[in-house]
């Protein structure tokens, strides 16, 4: 299950436009820890990097809201 960083992307944005900022990175959170703990490391990293994407773009989309809210 190796992915590619577009998929990783698309995954991130799909999350997102499905669950919200916020309930994205919960739903990947509970993905990640059951990946975990089921001791499946390629999910595991492929839900680590989908978390780490999901966060970037929230961070990214409250970034330019701020900037777009000071003009």
């Amino acid at each position: 299950m190796s992915s590619s960083d577009a998929e990783i992307y698309r995954t991130a944005r799909d999350l997102i436009a499905d669950y919200g900022a916020r309930g994205a990175e919960s739903h990947a959170n509970r993905q990640l820890t059951e990946m975990t703990l089921g001791s499946n490391f390629v999910g595991m990293l492929v839900w680590r990097r989908i978390l780490r994407a999901i966060k970037g773009m929230n961070t990214a989309s409250a970034s330019s809201s701020t900037a777009s809210r000071r003009r």
